[in-house]
């Protein structure tokens, strides 16, 4: 037949000979149909995770073409994922589905599928592009599947006997793992709580209420599961002036606070996404930080210069007040900074002492407060750095980040983040002496310290330190 409008399975086209979708492939996809079909409409489709299993640096574009109308998705939550909805929209358009999936499971209510040109197939052929063909879904094992009545009485099914591996027979309420062909894609519940921007226990309380069980941050969790998360965590909606209310913020402060991390707030009733609303909080804590820092440091503003005063005189412009003191000459300098070392050399036994209590407490910063405030104006959790391996704990590794020259900055990393499964010793995954790629994972104001992971292994280019 000669098709006017056609249905894109993108999903499924998106993710050919891959293990995850490219939306970079499902464009060439469709652009190679359209050379080859000028006189046809297309609507694309796809599942409502494929967001946020495409590339981060593909989901601007896909949200580029969401707004023009070239991409749809269906609701959240439609039974049947996207599939039903690509059935549908070709059956009330008597549209052609570009498509390598049968839909098996829905032979029976659109048996129009096994016409002649109604499924067309696709895949790509290196050096030669994409190919396109006519196609006929392939029958499920069942008789209603294929909408087409059995020529034959259906005989009754035997029951189903199984045995384990040693030939015992299973009794009532043991539980029973298939032997499945493929293994199934797990996603460890702290890669999924730094998709959504949050931490471990912040997923854990959210998983609750969508009763999903997340034990720790390691725990695995079915694809089935972290697509209802998502779904759930997408779905979930805040208005600008809640947001405000928690920060203690007025509208236009948080709409300015928004636009830094590139997020458009028209008026105080706009919906804010939790994703959109947790990339603002992270601004606002860091920037919170920062204050509170610069705070205990008691920095204080230099005095103007036409204040200052000069070589034994008075400020210009001003005569020294009666109760104002003398300007101290350089002979009493040098008698306030010899008693000034005395005091600190009778003192120095306690100061020793305290430093000593403090360690022995565990309230001893880590970094210079300077150094602390350097780090965080260049660096924010999730960003990557570059760092050298200087020695070894009992739990961990301290690692050094250059901040400028002759100036570091020390941050830690934890054994248990160091592989899946992590090793015994963080020795045994990282060699003293050379630099490794970090991500920053959180901040811990109270000793002046960042703790970090180690990056993917793809991204790793060790080198002897300098």
């Amino acid at each position: 037949m000669a098709p006017n409008y056609v249905v894109v399975d993108g999903s499924n086209l998106a993710t050919e000979g891959r293990s995850l979708p490219s939306l970079t492939q499902l464009e060439e996809a469709v652009i190679a149909y359209q050379e080859e079909h000028t006189d046809v409409s297309m609507v694309v489709v796809v599942d409502a995770t494929f967001e946020h299993r495409i590339a981060e640096a593909e989901r601007p574009r896909l949200k580029e073409a969401e707004l023009h109308g070239e991409v749809v998705a269906p609701p959240a939550g439609t039974i049947g994922r996207g599939d039903v909805f690509i059935l549908k929209i070709a059956d009330r358009q008597q549209a052609v589905v570009l498509s390598n999936d049968s839909f098996q499971e829905f032979h029976g209510d659109f048996p129009w599928l096994f016409d002649e040109g109604r499924l067309v197939g696709g895949k790509p052929v290196p050096g030669v592009g994409w190919i396109f063909t006519e196609r006929t879904p392939v029958r499920g094992p069942k008789k209603r599947s294929s909408g087409q009545r059995p020529s034959a009485p259906v005989k009754p099914v035997k029951k189903l006997s199984v045995s384990r591996p040693d030939g015992s027979k299973p009794k009532v309420g043991d539980v029973l793992i298939p032997n499945a062909t493929a293994k199934e894609t797990k996603v460890r519940a702290y890669d999924l709580a730094k998709e959504f921007g949050i931490d471990t226990k912040a997923l854990q309380q959210f998983a609750t209420t969508h009763s999903v069980a997340i034990a720790s941050h390691a725990t695995a969790l079915a694809t089935e599961e972290a697509d209802q998360l998502r779904v759930a965590y997408d779905e979930k909606k805040v208005r600008a002036y809640e947001l405000a209310k928690e920060l203690e913020l007025d509208t236009k402060g948080l709409k300015a606070l928004a636009k830094k991390v590139s997020i458009e707030i028209a008026s105080h009733s706009s919906t804010l996404s939790e994703r959109e609303m947790n990339s603002i909080r992270a601004l606002h804590d860091r920037n919170h930080l920062i204050e509170e820092v610069k705070e205990s440091l008691e920095i204080k503003p230099l005095r103007p210069q036409s204040e200052q005063r000069g070589r034994g005189g008075a400020a210009k412009g001003k005569g020294r007040g009666r109760n104002e003191p003398r300007l101290e000459t350089s002979a009493s300098n040098a008698k306030k900074s010899l008693a000034d070392s005395r005091k600190a050399a009778s003192t120095s036994k306690q100061k020793a002492a305290g430093a000593a209590a403090k360690k022995k407490s565990g309230s001893t910063a880590a970094n210079q407060p300077l150094d602390f405030v350097a780090f965080l104006s260049s660096h924010k959790v999730g960003s990557k750095v570059a760092g050298d391996v200087v020695s070894f704990t009992s739990h961990g590794a301290m690692i050094d980040v250059e901040l400028s020259e002759g100036t570091v900055f020390h941050c830690y990393v934890r054994t248990a983040t160091l592989g899946d499964p992590p090793p015994q010793r963080a020795r045994d995954a990282l060699n003293k002496g050379e630099r490794y790629k970090f991500v920053v994972k959180a901040i811990d104001a109270a000793r002046r310290v960042a703790e970090v992971e180690l990056a993917p292994k793809a991204s790793q280019r060790k080198g002897k330190k300098a």
